[in-house]
């Protein structure tokens, strides 16, 4: 195998993950369009949100570029966003208007 095509294959892999594993690396501020601002932490398989010392936790997935949450205290039922990677932010699209009411499209920031 040609050093071209391993690099390729390996950039290609790294590229797939980058995602959660850049969103589990740190915490994030996070700013709402519905005027909310607050922190989130990313783990294996929950989000937890915090805001003035008060948490909650979200079970969620990443399927390719889309985030998929839930509350599992809640019938709510899934809460998804689009994902774009803006330079060092992510913005967390709304999917559904009553998303968007409740929670607002999302920028995610390094927390400093």
């Amino acid at each position: 195998m040609s050093c071209f095509a391993f690099f390729t294959i390996f950039l290609l892999t790294a590229c797939g993950a980058s995602t959660q594993d850049n969103l589990q690396s740190q915490k994030w501020n996070v700013v709402a369009t519905n005027g909310e601002a607050y922190t989130a932490s990313f783990g294996q398989d929950t989000i937890t949100f915090t805001f003035a010392g008060i948490s909650m936790g979200f079970s969620y997935s990443i399927d390719g570029d889309v985030l998929t949450m839930e509350r599992q205290d809640s019938d709510e039922g899934p809460i998804s966003f689009n994902i774009e990677k803006n330079s060092d932010e992510y913005t967390f699209t709304a999917q559904t208007e009553d998303v968007k009411d409740q929670y607002g499209d999302l920028t995610l920031s390094e927390a400093k």
